[in-house]
């Protein structure tokens, strides 16, 4: 039985409607396991939508709505955009609240003829693109991070003793926390973190006292429940990590294991299998930072002035960083001001070390300004959505990292911060990068909407040996 569109249930009374064709067929297949999703239908060079789809995407885009065909004798409705210019519309989808499907050829056409005249390329959804899971430079902004955040609730005889659980996520960095807050400090986070993306269950959703405040927010998405179950969140999370429990990630509480689970869950199903490399759960325990409520975030313009914008805000202000990382870390620091004094007075020491010394604090500067995004390009190079310049990025990042730590070593006796900065980046293996310069020259160049050996946003032929290749260097 073919799956029927919305608003294509039937034809002219009495009426025996054709049979769709095969592409149709195979469109209205892959759209009904995806019915949440825009789906971008690889046909060529160009991402096809069809039936309901196109009209929301042409209405959203302003691009021109026209028809292919007929489906049980109504025209169908069709609209696409050409591959070179997908992460442009992708970006303009997204920050509507759109979630888009992107299903690529998964075969050559030559293939699909010798199986007969009328057979159809196979074609199949290789990710599921949502605010809070992109990777893409274009989609991205580089001086702030993009989190997928997790709620969980321990339910309360009221919503004021109610305890949550949140985990979030930046995959395009790896970073991955977790914390347990009250009522008052749940709000209090979520205006920290600014997540591109919400995840809860249908109950929390649902809830009559918790619902305004959730619809409220931006791009909330409400799951099923086995996404937030607690018997299985501890499994889940250990076995995205390859581990037999969680024990090595500390005392986490049932209700901190399920946020995190379902965080790991998302991923991995929008991901369709491909797993970002995430860094272990750290977990910020209450009062580590100064809670500051949404009201009085707002009014101190920290990270945005009044109007939304970060022009105008103190860390606009403040922020002379060289480097996209540094950029986003010193966001990271302000928006969350330490309240214990021995870790104030560490970072402190490093601070005095380049006050102090105007020449290191120059010469550092110069060679991080050379310094890649080496934590984005890393992300799309395991999930296959790398290329040439991603390759690149990481053999510069490591002979970068080479570099500041020799400059830091050479100053003598550091500060803790410091020392254990320099450690870490000594850690980096040069070999790699030699072995990442051959791979960069001889890749495929820049092609569609991303760089991988097949134009569009699917994942590169050489992207397992890679991923192993830096999996053997502990990157």
């Amino acid at each position: 039985m073919d799956i029927i569109p919305s608003g294509f249930e039937s034809g002219s009374p009495g009426e025996s409607a054709p049979r769709a064709t095969p592409v149709m067929e195979q469109y209205i297949e892959i759209k009904a396991a995806n019915p949440d999703c825009l789906l971008f239908y690889r046909m060529g060079d160009f991402y096809e939508l069809f039936f309901e789809d196109a009209e929301v995407a042409a209405r959203a885009l302003g691009i021109v709505l026209t028809k292919r065909g007929k489906h049980l004798g109504r025209d169908i409705p069709m609209c696409g955009v050409p591959i070179h210019r997908a992460d442009e519309y992708l970006n303009r989808l997204i920050a509507l609240g759109h979630r888009v499907a992107v299903c690529e050829q998964i075969e050559d056409p030559a293939e699909a003829k010798k199986r007969g005249g009328k057979s159809v390329v196979r074609r199949d959804v290789i990710r599921v693109v949502t605010p809070g899971t992109l990777t893409e430079d274009t989609l991205l902004d580089a001086r702030r991070n993009n989190y997928l955040l997790a709620i969980a609730r321990a339910r309360a005889s009221l919503v004021e003793d109610s305890r949550f659980a949140l985990a979030w996520i930046d995959i395009s960095t790896g970073e991955f926390r977790i914390a347990e807050r009250d009522r008052a400090g749940l709000a209090a986070e979520i205006a920290r973190l600014e997540p591109g993306e919400i995840i809860v269950s249908d109950a929390l959703y649902g809830d009559g006292a918790l619902a305004p405040y959730l619809r409220s927010l931006p791009a909330v998405r409400p799951l099923p429940r086995d996404v937030f179950d607690a018997a299985t969140a501890e499994r889940r999370l250990a076995g995205y990590f390859g581990l037999a429990t969680t024990e090595s990630f500390g005392a986490l509480s049932r209700l901190e294991l399920t946020a995190a689970a379902a965080c790991i869950s998302y991923v991995e199903r929008t991901q369709l299998g491909a797993r970002p490399p995430l860094s272990p759960p750290v977990r910020e325990a209450q009062g580590a930072t100064l809670a500051i409520d949404q009201a009085t975030r707002s009014n101190l313009e920290l990270a945005r002035a009044l109007s939304g914008e970060r022009r105008g805000s103190l860390l606009a202000a403040i922020d002379r960083t060289v480097t996209a990382a540094g950029s986003r870390l010193l966001a990271q620091r302000l928006a969350a001001p330490l309240t214990d004094p021995g870790t104030i007075e560490r970072r402190q020491d490093a601070i005095e070390f380049f006050v102090a010394d105007a020449a290191a604090r120059a010469e550092l500067r110069a060679r991080l300004a050379a310094a890649p995004d080496l934590a984005r390009a890393l992300a799309r190079l395991a999930l296959g959505r790398g290329g040439p310049r991603d390759l690149a990025a990481i053999r510069d990042g490591i002979v970068a990292a080479a570099d500041i730590a020799a400059e830091l070593e050479r100053r003598g006796e550091l500060a803790d911060e410091l020392a254990q900065a320099a450690h870490a980046l000594r850690r980096l293996d040069p070999a790699l990068a030699s072995e990442l310069g051959a791979d960069a020259r001889v890749a495929p160049a820049r092609s569609g909407a991303g760089e991988r050996t097949r134009p569009g946003l699917g994942r590169g032929a050489s992207a397992p040996q890679t991923r192993w290749r830096l999996h053997a260097h502990g990157l």
